[in-house]
């Protein structure tokens, strides 16, 4: 499924993904669970390893590398992948970025360019790329398209579907209620750091979701139609 989490600014939303993924730097604790088995997140590599990826809601401090080009940025996770002794197997590392540029029509005259000369959007299709590459089981998608144009937008929207008929979980932070109702199969609402509603959305409108965010942890909270605590 995807799973939207939407909240007011300031509710928690990037710092629990970001603690989920191993990358938050203030004190936090908890476990992930994956298939029935607790696994290591606590540093974004063991989280990677372990199947959980992250895309950044900061594209250029957090998703990119900007002294790199746009190749070296896609294969930077699994660089391990084409390492022979202590070289790198060039031909095969340029076989990948070929066809993850091919596959997310990433527009670059060349993959050797900076990854700075490239749009926003064309940016963020080459840090999903990086990601991707590593097979995730569950990927974590903070504000995805965010500063991205139109056009760029419906293809993450493209992604994000047939990655999840492939069985990919997606979890999605997004500050737009519109994106999160219209691409969700359920959506959490989280406010001051606390889970607010759980809903499935079926016929779940902003009015729903706002309300579930303004309210109190002693409000009851309306999930798909029927009220719980």
């Amino acid at each position: 499924e995807i799973l939207g989490i939407a909240g007011l600014v300031g509710a928690g939303r990037t710092e629990l993904v970001s603690a989920l993924f191993g990358a938050y730097p203030g004190r936090h604790e908890g476990e992930v669970w994956l298939d029935g088995k607790p696994i290591d997140t606590r540093t974004p590599l063991k989280s990677i390893r372990a199947g959980l990826c992250m895309v950044p809601e900061d594209r250029k401090r957090q998703g990119i590398i900007p002294d790199l080009g746009v190749g070296q940025n896609i294969t930077l996770a699994v660089l391990d992948s084409y390492s022979k002794m202590t070289r790198i197997d060039a031909e095969a590392e340029l076989g990948s970025i070929d066809k993850e540029i091919a596959r997310m029509h990433l527009k670059t005259a060349s993959p050797f360019l900076p990854i700075t000369s490239l749009s926003g959007g064309n940016q963020q299709k080459a840090v999903l790329a990086k990601m991707l590459l590593t097979a995730p089981r569950v990927l974590i998608l903070d504000e995805p398209t965010r500063g991205v144009d139109v056009g760029a937008k419906y293809e993450i929207y493209k992604l994000m579907s047939a990655l999840a008929v492939q069985g990919v979980s997606i979890i999605m932070v997004s500050s737009e209620l519109a994106e999160v109702l219209g691409v969700s199969d359920r959506v959490l609402v989280i406010g001051e750091g606390q889970l607010r509603g759980d809903f499935i959305n079926q016929g779940l409108t902003q009015e729903q979701v706002l309300a579930a965010a303004l309210s109190t942890p002693n409000d009851t909270t309306i999930i798909s139609g029927s009220a719980r605590r």
